[in-house]
């Protein structure tokens, strides 16, 4: 069975993809934070925090795809990473 991908909206800054993918990319750094780092140096609030600032204000420009998959439900990823890939 083949993956079919349907893309619901192109170009989109990071605080316009719906809050749940927002939550999940930031959570998802702020885990990375944390065990690329010694212990000690973040904690889940901090990670987070800067996982924040990471998203909304250092890669501000960075456009985002929104698209609807058949295997994975609603997704987004980088603009660049997505026309990257052959689907």
């Amino acid at each position: 069975m083949r993956e079919e991908i349907k893309v619901i909206k192109e170009n989109l800054n990071f605080n316009q993809l719906p809050k749940d993918i927002q939550k999940g990319w930031i959570d998802s750094m702020a885990d990375d934070l944390i065990q690329s780092f010694d212990d000690g140096v973040h904690n889940k609030k901090s990670a987070t925090a800067d996982a924040k600032q990471y998203y909304y204000d250092w890669n501000k420009d960075v456009k985002w795809v929104l698209y609807k998959s058949s295997f994975h439900g609603f997704r987004a990823e980088r603009q660049e990473d997505f026309n990257r890939e052959e689907y």
